[in-house]
């Protein structure tokens, strides 16, 4: 989900990619060359399909979220998600285009947009004091769970033209009221690239696996920070991936 993998996290049962768009009511620019700055269909990951993807579908879910996200209590207090909403009410259909991918084993997304992104406030949301969130939803089908990921940040290797870029993968370990436990992992990727024609493109490259269950046992003995799961590939393939989609951002 681009976006904050804290927010994907807390609302993993909305829509995936919950916050690609949001309709501000701009003007919708019909000549705008951003849906070729995204991958092609073949070359997502293997398995992955791309599948038809709404606006207006996720408007409502980003709104859903961003809502939602209201009722969560954030430990420690100052982590609680910021970039997300500086970012997603200023797109649109004009300034913003998207890709999603699904396969048996998860989500894939990908976001291009002119709509500059504060990637320096996502690492500020996912590192250092932050590097460890506790959520705690009050409303809604997750209320009296509690989420607590695990952030890690990827080393950036041959991303030409980056002016920004912050990679890391997600570990989340939900532990629900009923005392059932589901833990999911993912990539993220948020990166500026400078385009040829001079203009900075905001990245977002996402790859999120499906909710796994695991025994209570096993999060007893390995510790709530431990990863449990699985992205659905390896750090070196979404790296490789996200090289691919910087490059084609910036040139095509």
């Amino acid at each position: 989900m681009p976006g904050s993998s804290i927010m994907a996290a807390v609302m993993a049962g909305v829509a995936s990619m919950a916050m690609v768009a949001c309709d501000s009511g701009e003007p919708v620019d019909p000549g705008s060359d951003l849906p070729s700055r995204l991958l092609p269909g073949d070359a997502l990951p293997d398995g992955f399909t791309v599948v038809p993807a709404q606006v207006s579908e996720l408007v409502a879910a980003n709104r859903s979220t961003l809502k939602n996200a209201e009722s969560v209590r954030f430990d420690p207090v100052g982590c609680k998600p910021t970039a997300d909403a500086k970012f997603n009410p200023h797109l649109n259909e004009g300034n913003t285009a998207f890709l999603v991918g699904r396969s048996a084993a998860g989500t894939f997304t990908e976001l291009v947009s002119t709509q500059r992104r504060d990637v320096d406030a996502d690492r500020r949301d996912t590192s250092g004091p932050c590097r460890v969130v506790t959520a705690s939803p009050t409303a809604g089908g997750l209320a009296g769970a509690r989420i607590v990921t695990t952030s890690s940040e990827l080393p950036v290797h041959g991303i030409d033209g980056a002016e920004q870029a912050y990679l890391l993968r997600t570990d989340s370990v939900t532990t629900l009221a009923d005392g059932g436990v589901r833990a999911r992992s993912a990539y993220m990727a948020n990166l500026l690239v400078q385009s040829t024609s001079g203009r900075v493109i905001t990245l977002q490259v996402g790859i999120a696996g499906q909710d796994a269950a695991v025994e209570p046992e096993r999060v007893e003995k390995a510790g709530p920070n431990a990863a449990l799961s699985d992205p659905p590939v390896s750090e070196s393939a979404f790296t490789g991936l996200v090289r691919k989609a910087a490059e084609r951002a910036a040139t095509a």
